[in-house]
């Protein structure tokens, strides 16, 4: 059985959402990073990084929520992660995700919501990649039902969390049809559903 160390995070969810989607059958063990449960000797020795998500396969420790969609996705065979020519695909948007999305609307949130002291031309700075990225992926969506086309993959999965709490971090889908449509989609599958509801209503993950 699968182990998941994890909390109330973007990068929890993610793994969270891919284990039900593929029903592998795992154990959730919280990690309250906010207790700083991640920097005990214990939790160190699993990731010397200090962060979640972790998984243990029984073999191994993988660490980088990206990282771990991949693997999982591979080994269930899911979301046509093994298309030869979804894999290129599939690794690029992982990567954008990582490189862009990622750090810019944690960004956001950071100067929005826990920075002791207000940068207002950081927070624009950040504000205008993420709205920059809701476009983009917006006009990715046209005629689309997903990310790489039909096939719902790791890429949404890994896409989907900051997007997710759009309002919380004080952005808007007004003028993104095409995304609020995908987004509505991922949210009512049942695994979104369950991944969301394992954190309790009012997470902001």
């Amino acid at each position: 059985m699968i182990k998941l160390y994890g909390y109330d995070t973007i990068n929890t969810l993610k793994v969270l959402m891919l284990l039900l989607e593929t029903k592998v059958e795992f154990e959730y063990i919280p990690i309250n990073i906010r207790a700083g449960e991640q920097h005990k000797p214990e939790f160190l020795a699993i990731n010397p990084a200090g962060k979640v998500p972790v998984i243990f396969d029984g073999v191994r420790h993988q660490t980088e929520s990206n990282s771990i969609l991949l693997s999982l996705a591979q080994k269930a065979g899911w979301g046509a992660v093994d298309d030869p020519n979804m894999h290129d695909q599939l690794m690029a948007w992982l990567f954008y995700q990582a490189s862009t999305q990622g750090p810019h609307f944690g960004q956001v949130e950071h100067w929005l919501r826990f920075a002791k002291t207000p940068n207002p031309e950081a927070l624009a700075r950040h504000r205008l990649i993420a709205n920059h990225t809701i476009k983009y992926l917006n006009d990715q969506l046209i005629g689309e039902q997903y990310i790489c086309g039909e096939t719902y993959s790791i890429a949404d999965i890994a896409l989907f969390p900051w997007l997710h709490i759009h309002d919380h971090l004080g952005l808007s889908l007004e003028k993104a049809e095409h995304l609020a449509c995908w987004l509505d989609r991922i949210r009512n599958r049942p695994a979104t559903v369950r991944a969301c509801a394992l954190f309790g209503p009012r997470s902001i993950f």
